[in-house]
C-alpha cells in the first residue's frame, strides 16, 4: 500500500473553505465559491500522485508550476451536483511514496 497524506476541506454556506481534517498543516484561500488555492506543507509535482475527491460533484486539482502556482500550492475547482461551477466540500490525497521528490 502506498503511504498517503490526506486533507479534507469543508465549505460553508457562503462558499468559504476551511481545513476540517488533515495530515499536517494546510492553508486554503477561497478565490471565489468553487475555486480554491490550497497550500500544502510540502512541494508537489505530478510524480507525487495527487488525487482529489468531492461529494456529489467534480473536482480538478492542478499542482504547482503546472498551474502557474508555487510548488506547494494546488488550484482546486469544484462543480455542484447540477454541473454548475460552485462550492463543494473536497478532499486532497497525496501518495508520497511514488517519487523521491514527494
Amino acid at each position: 500500500m502506498t503511504p498517503e497524506i490526506r486533507w479534507t476541506f469543508e465549505v460553508d454556506a457562503a462558499g468559504i473553505a476551511q481545513l476540517a481534517r488533515g495530515g499536517g498543516m494546510a492553508a486554503v484561500e477561497t478565490v471565489q465559491p468553487g475555486e480554491y488555492l490550497v497550500t500544502l506543507p510540502m512541494p508537489l509535482s505530478w510524480a507525487c500522485g495527487v488525487r482529489a475527491a468531492v461529494d456529489g460533484g467534480f473536482i480538478t486539482a492542478t499542482p504547482g508550476d503546472d498551474a502557474g502556482n508555487k510548488p506547494a500550492r494546488l488550484r482546486v475547482l469544484t462543480l455542484t451536483p447540477d454541473d454548475d461551477f460552485g462550492p463543494g466540500d473536497f478532499t486532497l490525497v497525496v501518495s508520497h511514496a511514488l517519487s523521491p521528490g514527494c
